[in-house]
């Protein structure tokens, strides 16, 4: 298998250097990250890092976990251990496919062992570390981003101008921004969840909450009642509320209305500066504009992913009409 173009990998490239390279290597770093790239760079791990054999460990992470390995080339480079340990491992892998996998990035000429003057490299020399990352995103191709937000949240912003008059850009930008804070803590199975409910609820009146039948979450999460009641616990610290009460379906079956237990969710925000309490809807439109266009398997992996980079994208015509009829206030004016 070509592992580079799996991806499921764990990272989109992995970082060696020398210490003394770090201001130029840690503005990459955060320029990929801002950019949605799944980055290893050490202060980023430092926590996972914490009580590993750190030389198993960078082993595994430089040969197998990603698609590609920049090697940051300098003189310092040359003399550090643990770089030279992480060059092999990198190497080892290089050594085992057709395609390069070794990325070299050079400081200066230092000969590097292993690393041939043929084979093709960037030099730093007047390279800014922004121009690099953005090589190293180019190298990469079509990625899969992890937690990310764009810069301009263009579908937000013009959902918000088309429904409402009385909310500023820096007031929507901070709303996002909150949500956004709050979902990157979420963990695989509370996304899972948020992933059906935003897939599959009622939308009714997005300015107060999302409801629906529980045992249909149950269906297509594939919780149970009580899992489901476990997740919305958990999510209580992130400001998620819910309830479940019986509701009627206005069905009848011989004379009488059959009765569902309905779930309802909200998410209400912990900030008394930002202009709404209630930020199920903020929560609505960001899911919306990243499942705008896909279909449902790829809704359920863009979401998992938190991935909101459609939301540079502009709103289109028909997404407008469907949240027209989501709000109250609007089916009101008809």
């Amino acid at each position: 298998m070509n592992m580079k173009k799996c991806l499921d990998l764990e990272y989109d490239v992995v970082l060696s250097f020398a210490g003394e390279d770090r201001g130029y290597v840690e503005k990459t770093a955060s320029f990929l990250r801002r950019s949605g790239i799944k980055v290893f760079y050490d202060l980023y791990e430092d926590v996972d890092l914490w009580g590993k054999d750190l030389y198993q460990h960078l082993d595994d992470v430089y040969q197998n976990k990603a698609k590609y390995a920049v090697i940051f080339i300098s003189e310092h480079y040359k003399r550090k251990l643990w770089t030279n340990h992480e060059l092999k491992s990198a190497q080892a892998r290089a050594f085992s496919e057709s395609e390069e996998y070794v990325l070299p990035a050079r400081f200066d000429d230092t000969e590097i062992p292993g690393i041939r003057k043929t084979i093709g490299y960037v030099s730093l020399i007047d390279l800014p570390p922004i121009d690099l990352a953005k090589k190293i995103i180019k190298k990469l191709g079509d990625v899969e981003p992890e937690k990310f937000l764009p810069d301009d949240i263009v579908y937000i912003k013009e959902l918000f101008d088309s429904l409402f008059e009385d909310f500023d850009e820096e007031e929507i930008e901070s709303l996002v921004l909150y949500v956004f804070s709050k979902l990157k803590l979420t963990t695989d199975k509370e996304r899972q969840f948020l992933t059906g409910l935003m897939m599959y609820s009622c939308r009714h009146d997005i300015t107060e909450d999302l409801h629906e039948d529980i045992s249909l979450f149950e269906r297509i999460t594939g919780f149970t009642r009580e899992e489901i009641i476990d997740i919305l616990k958990s999510l209580s610290n992130l400001g998620f509320e819910y309830k479940i009460d019986k509701s009627g379906s206005e069905c009848f079956e011989n004379g009488d209305e059959k009765v569902y237990e309905q779930l309802s969710v909200k998410m209400i925000s912990r900030e008394p500066e930002l202009v709404l309490d209630n930020v199920t809807m903020v929560l609505v439109f960001m899911y919306s504009g990243a499942m705008n266009g896909k279909c449902d398997i790829c809704c359920k992996n863009t979401l998992q992913r938190l991935d909101f980079s459609d939301l540079k994208d502009k709103l289109d015509k028909e997404d407008l009409e469907f949240f027209q009829k989501c709000i109250p206030s609007f089916e009101d004016d008809e």
